[in-house]
C-alpha cells in the first residue's frame, strides 16, 4: 500500500443493540499529535493507519478507550506531522526532530497505543516530528488539511451518506473554522472536545494556570505573542493573531447542525471557560442545537483516562446524542446518558421537519 494514499478505516458494523443511521466520522487531532490520537475513541478495535501499520489502544490507568466512533475516516495525515522525520544522516542531528519524536513515542506508549508493521516503509505512526513551518493552530494550514480529508472522503468508494465531524483541542478550531468556511453538506453532527474559542483567549488563561501570578502571566503572554508574530513574519509558522478563529467564525457556521462541546472543570490547557465561551456564542446565535457537557476531574487531553465516572459519563452522553439524532448508537449506553441531555442543552432549535411532524 502506498503510504501517500488515503486510508479509510471502518469499525464496529451494526450489531445487536445498535440502531440508527450509519455515518463516517472525520477526526482531527490536537497539537503535537498524529492520527494515533483517534485510537482513544474507537474502543479496543484494531485500525489501519495511513502507513499501512495496524494500531490499537489498550487504554491507560486501567480505563479503556471510549467506544464512540464506529466508522473512523482518517484520510491523509495533516500538514504539520512528519511521519518520516529521520530521512537523512543530518536529520539524526536535528534536535527538534529528536525531541519531537521522543515526545511522540512516549505519548503513544503512555496512552497504551500498540503497533504492528505490515510492510517495509519509511513512514511510521510509532513516532513523528512536528513541522513547525506548517503549524497554524486551527488556521489556514489546518483548514486546508481538513478540506483535503473531506475531499478524500468524497472520492472514497466506501463512504456513508452522512458524516460526523470530530475535533480535539487544536482540532476543534480546525474543524469549526473549516466547516464554517466549507459548509460540507453531508454533516449530521459536530463533536468538539476541549474546544478553543480563540488562541488569544486561551493563551493568557493557560499561562496564568502555570505561573499563578497575574503580573508574571501578563508579561509572559506578551513575550509569547511577540514570539508568535516573529515566527509568522519569518515564515517559521503559519499562525497569526488576526487570523481565523472559532469566535470569528460563529456567524458563518452552518445552521441546523447539532454541535456537542465537551470540557472539564479541571482542564488547565483549554479551560472550561474557553470552551463554554465558544459554546454559548454559538448557542446565542440561535440557529443550532448546542450541548455542553462539563466533566469533573479530567485533564486535557485525557478525558477518557483520568476518571472512570467522567469516562463513562462522556461515553453515555455521546450515545444519547446519537440516539436523539437517529445516528448509530448503543441502546444501553444511550439509556444511561439520556438524563444528561436536558442539563447540557444550551440551545435547541425546532426544525421545519419538527413542525411538519407536529402538524401531521
Amino acid at each position: 500500500m502506498d503510504s501517500r494514499k488515503t486510508v479509510t478505516i471502518r469499525t464496529n458494523v451494526l450489531s445487536n443493540g445498535h440502531n440508527g443511521e450509519v455515518c463516517d466520522t472525520l477526526f482531527y487531532q490536537g497539537n503535537g499529535c498524529s492520527q494515533t490520537q483517534a485510537l482513544k475513541y474507537v474502543g479496543n478495535h484494531m485500525m489501519i493507519a495511513t502507513t499501512g501499520e495496524i494500531m490499537w489502544c489498550t487504554g491507560r490507568n486501567n480505563l479503556q478507550p471510549l467506544n464512540v466512533i464506529y466508522r473512523l475516516y482518517i484520510g491523509k495525515e495533516i500538514a504539520d506531522v512528519n511521519l518520516h522525520p529521520f530521512d537523512s544522516y543530518f536529520s539524526l542531528l536535528n534536535p527538534i526532530k529528536i525531541i519531537g519524536s521522543a515526545i511522540a513515542w512516549v505519548s503513544n506508549w503512555r496512552n497504551g497505543f500498540h503497533f504492528i508493521p505490515t510492510r517495509a516503509g519509511a513512514e511510521s505512526v510509532v513516532f513523528h516530528a512536528p513541522i513547525f513551518s506548517q503549524v497554524s493552530i486551527g488556521q489556514e494550514t489546518d483548514m486546508l488539511s481538513h478540506r483535503k480529508k473531506y475531499d478524500a472522503w468524497l472520492k472514497d468508494d466506501n463512504t456513508t451518506d452522512g458524516l460526523i465531524l470530530w475535533g480535539v483541542s487544536r482540532g476543534t478550531a480546525a474543524t469549526f473554522c473549516a466547516f464554517a468556511k466549507e459548509k460540507y453538506p453531508e454533516v449530521k453532527l459536530v463533536v468538539l472536545e476541549g474546544a478553543i474559542d480563540s488562541v488569544q483567549e486561551v493563551l493568557p488563561k493557560r499561562v496564568l494556570n502555570t505561573f499563578k501570578s497575574e503580573y508574571i502571566s501578563r508579561h509572559v503572554t506578551n513575550i509569547i505573542n511577540t514570539g508568535l508574530t516573529f515566527f509568522n513574519k519569518c515564515n517559521l509558522m503559519q499562525y497569526h493573531q488576526d487570523g481565523p478563529s472559532p469566535l470569528k467564525s460563529v456567524a458563518e457556521f452552518p445552521e441546523g447542525i447539532p454541535v456537542v462541546f465537551i470540557t472539564s472543570k479541571v482542564d488547565t490547557v483549554v479551560t472550561c471557560d474557553n470552551t463554554e465561551n465558544i459554546a454559548r456564542a454559538l448557542a446565542e446565535k440561535g440557529k443550532n442545537d448546542v450541548y455542553l457537557l462539563k466533566l469533573e476531574r479530567s485533564s486535557h487531553p485525557n478525558y477518557m483516562f483520568d476518571n472512570i465516572k467522567d469516562r463513562d459519563c462522556y461515553e453515555a452522553f455521546i450515545h444519547a446524542i446519537y440516539k436523539k439524532y437517529n445516528l448509530e448508537h448503543d441502546h444501553e449506553l444511550a439509556r444511561k446518558g439520556e438524563h444528561l441531555i436536558s442539563s447540557c442543552t444550551l440551545c435547541e432549535v425546532k426544525s421545519k421537519s419538527h413542525y411538519l411532524k407536529k402538524a401531521v
